[in-house]
């Protein structure tokens, strides 16, 4: 009788209208797997980044790792692994229509937001660039012919120094002609992670952003829409946290001799596992938001773009040009080794400049048949820039012990200096379009769409250097290596191993893995394998690719409130030049990544339930993934690479439901199966040997958690005359995942996430005629522990490379609206 009592007393669901097919529909009649989300939804879950989207949609992560300007999506299972900012994401993140291809401006647009859709699967059809994980769409807030003079702002404090400011102006400046909306956002903190060297905390924000939107009404059928943002960040980087993985307990007798001597052993205590300058964190007593740092910077990102939407309307067709220019530059100061030492420090930087045509006319040939046709044109130059400097601290004696095979590099390391690379590349892509929709019955429905896209990349400019502390160059590796050896320097070995790995040799030939050819002197001599340093570039090369892509799609409605459709579609993310650092001039075939794609099958529902007061979603797919595109670290190099094959198996589903007028509750829950089936990466456990491989084939894909949940539950605490208070909890679940094709093979054991929850709350006072409200608000409710992100850098630098979450944090929001 209660359940009966509760569904009487609740009320229907609100309809999210989304573009995700280019025209406004209900996501419950759209036939693909979206979340919409609306501007009230955003604030009631306290959006204020990027990383704030996953919490509510099933089967997806986002990880930070180098803050909240940058981050890193993962759909499905679909995820990119690579931090180089040359490289492409799975993930295609949208503004306003326009495709954002630099993966560091996908933080920059996070404000003023009128909605955000979150398409999940291979986009292979209507989307500006081809995606093989799903996209992301940011639509913001957009002036209106005919609104009346409106304001809004909010205000906002926290911890950790937290300031927060936005507001909106809007009006209709000539009657049923022109609009204008100027909107602004601004985010601040003093940083969650204290450094015990002093100066100021790391892991800050400091965010500005502006966006001008004007509406022009030139005629009755045609609308003209201009957007212009800027927006920028300039913030102390996130910090690193270094787990030194070097064990000195390999041979104590040895170890003890050597911290005996004192000299070339660092003074730094340790817990028995060091780095390979000697540094030990978890010896340091630090808590986990605490870092000896002697290096990290500022982070600096500048976004600035305009867009230009024209549409005109026809009795029966609608013509759409949407053209976009963005230029945007990134640059920060990176301590990748998380330490006080000089182990491994890194200058990021690039400028990237984009421009974007799309021209497309929607229409209905008959009652029962509709279209959407069009041609899409875009460029995109990047000027790539990064510096590394690696070992101005000498490394500790102790790594003969903790990584023997590292001894015959320590000559070399001595007195390494640094690593200049500089990349330029021009990318076009050309595409043209079409999706037919046939409704051949009031209840059967199919679409079909097609694609033809041609993606073109130059790579204009190569160059990787060596040079010394003080910064004057030593040498040329890429053009000017002519030893054969894609490695910084030829280290003496035998038999692929180091001096100090007789016992591992000896056990090599007794097992017959080694034979007398490999003991013969390869003719190599050990040293530096660049030549004299230039500024001159590797040979120029250029890739084209030519695609056909696309989607079939059927659907059903069984009634009014339940709808299932089935769907096959094919995606495909473009190939790529390595981005990493390498120290010889490749041919086409290694130097160039291959497309990644997707083969998709998707069998879902979508339905209303209790006249509209529950709904549910749900959708089961598989994907046959080849190719896919990811960053593989070796030693003190990386590489781009392909991985044969994989298979990702899943289902997820959404529910909703309104229990009464007063309580609605929201549960998500996304599971997958991942495998790669085909897979051979570098065993990094053998430096001396680079031929020597691991075979990975049914390793779990990178951040493809099993099993991943989420919950939100809004209750009206008190309805009164003057106003509301409602409060909002809402928590997300992941399973264990891991960062790293390897999963736990050849020491990268630690490089994952065991499962964790975080837990999120809100509660807010909104007067009676929506004229103010008043938030208290917290996220990462019980201070939960966790990482986003780890690189196993052992074999280089004897550590892996961690980048945790943020801890709690809380604060008070004011919010003013006037219309």
């Amino acid at each position: 009788m209660l359940a009966t009592t509760n569904v009487a007393l609740s009320k229907q669901l609100e309809e999210v209208i989304v573009t995700a097919q280019k025209t406004s529909a209900s996501t419950q009649d759209t036939p693909i797997a979206i979340t919409g989300m609306t501007a009230d939804s955003l604030e009631k879950f306290g959006f204020q980044n990027a990383n704030d989207i996953s919490a509510q949609v099933p089967n997806m992560q986002v990880s930070g790792p180098y803050g909240d300007v940058q981050p890193i999506f993962s759909i499905r299972g679909v995820s990119m692994s690579d931090y180089s900012s040359n490289q492409a994401s799975p993930i295609g993140v949208y503004t306003d229509e326009m495709y954002m291809g630099a993966t560091y401006t996908h933080g920059m647009n996070f404000f003023d937001v009128e909605r955000l859709e979150v398409l999940r699967g291979p986009q292979g059809t209507l989307y500006g660039k081809n995606t093989t994980g799903g996209a992301v769409n940011i639509i913001t807030n957009t002036a209106n012919v005919g609104d009346e003079f409106g304001f809004n702002m909010k205000a906002g404090l926290g911890n950790y120094g937290a300031t927060t400011g936005e507001f909106g102006i809007e009006d209709t400046l000539i009657d049923d002609v022109l609009a204008v909306r100027l909107g602004y956002s601004s985010s601040r903190n003093d940083g969650y992670v204290e450094n015990a060297l002093g100066g100021p905390n790391l892991s800050q924000l400091d965010f500005q952003g502006a966006r001008l939107s004007l509406q022009w009404l030139p005629t009755e059928s045609t609308t003209v829409t201009v957007k212009y943002t800027n927006s920028g960040n300039d913030s102390r980087a996130n910090a690193s946290r270094n787990e030194p993985r070097g064990n000195t307990d390999n041979d104590t007798l040895t170890s003890t001799l050597l911290e005996t001597g004192g000299v070339g052993v660092s003074s730094h205590p340790d817990n028995g596992y060091i780095d390979n300058t000697g540094y030990s964190r978890p010896a340091q007593n630090l808590d986990r938001h605490e870092v000896q740092d002697d290096y990290t910077g500022a982070l600096i990102v500048d976004n600035e773009q305009a867009i230009l939407r024209v549409d005109h309307v026809t009795e029966n067709y609608t013509f759409t040009s949407t053209t976009s220019y963005s230029e945007a530059d990134y640059s920060q100061k990176q301590n990748t080794d998380g330490g006080p030492d000089g182990l491994l420090h890194i200058r990021w930087a690039v400028e990237t400049d984009a421009f974007s045509q799309d021209l497309r006319v929607a229409g209905d040939v008959s009652d029962r048949v509709s279209f959407i046709t069009g041609i899409y044109f875009a460029t995109e130059f990047q000027d790539m820039h990064n510096i590394y400097e690696i070992y101005e601290t000498p490394p500790d004696l102790r790594v003969a012990v903790t990584f023997p095979g590292a001894a015959a590099f320590y000559p070399f390391l001595l007195d390494f200096g640094g690593v200049d690379q500089k990349m330029i590349t021009d990318k076009t892509s050309y595409a043209a379009y079409t999706q037919f929709r046939f409704d051949a019955t009031e209840k059967l429905g199919f679409d079909v769409g097609l694609r033809y896209t041609v993606d073109e990349i130059d790579l204009e400019y190569l160059n990787v250097s060596r040079f010394n502390y003080d910064g004057e160059p030593l040498g040329t590796w890429v053009p000017g290596n002519t030893s054969g050896s894609d490695e910084p320097f030829i280290a003496p070995s035998v038999g692929g191993r180091g001096p100090l790995e007789v016992a591992q040799l000896i056990g090599d030939i007794l097992n017959g893995s080694v034979n007398i050819n490999d003991l013969v002197p390869s003719g190599q001599i050990a040293g530096y394998t660049h030549g004299p340093y230039t500024t001159d570039s590797a040979p120029q090369q250029s890739a084209k690719e030519q695609e056909v892509t696309g989607k079939i799609g059927v659907d059903y409605a069984v009634n009014e409130d339940l709808m299932i459709y089935a769907s096959y579609s094919k995606g495909y993310r473009a190939g790529n030049f390595n981005g990493g650092v390498y120290y010889e001039a490749r041919d086409f075939e290694n130097s160039y990544a291959e497309p990644e794609f997707i083969d998709s099958y998707e069998l879902g529902f979508k339905s209303d339930l209790l006249d509209g007061s529950a709904r549910l979603n749900a959708a089961l797919f598989f994907y046959d993934y080849s190719n896919q595109q990811f960053i593989n670290v070796v030693g003190v190099s990386n590489f781009l690479e392909n991985a044969g094959g994989s298979t990702i198996l899943g289902a997820e589903a959404e529910f909703t439901m309104a229990l009464t007028e007063r309580l609605i509750v929201n549960l998500g829950l996304g599971l997958l199966k991942t495998e790669y089936t085909e897979l051979e990466l570098s065993d990094t456990r053998t430096l001396n040997n680079p031929d020597d491989t691991v075979d990975l084939s049914g390793n779990e894909l990178i951040s493809a958690p099993q099993i991943s949940g989420n919950i939100s539950v809004d209750y009206d605490v008190l309805r009164l005359n003057s106003g509301d208070l409602s409060l909002n909890i809402n928590a997300n679940y992941q399973s264990r995942q891991w960062y790293s094709a390897y999963n736990d093979d050849a020491s990268y054991e630690h490089i994952k996430q065991d499962a964790y929850a975080l837990i999120n709350t809100r509660l807010s006072w909104r007067s009676a005629d929506d004229i103010y409200s008043v938030s208290l608000w917290a996220k990462n409710l019980t201070d939960k522990e966790y990482d986003g992100y780890a690189i196993n850098l052992q074999a280089g630098f004897g550590f892996d490379y961690f980048q945790q979450g943020p801890p709690r944090t809380y604060g008070l929001e004011f919010t003013y609206r006037y219309n």
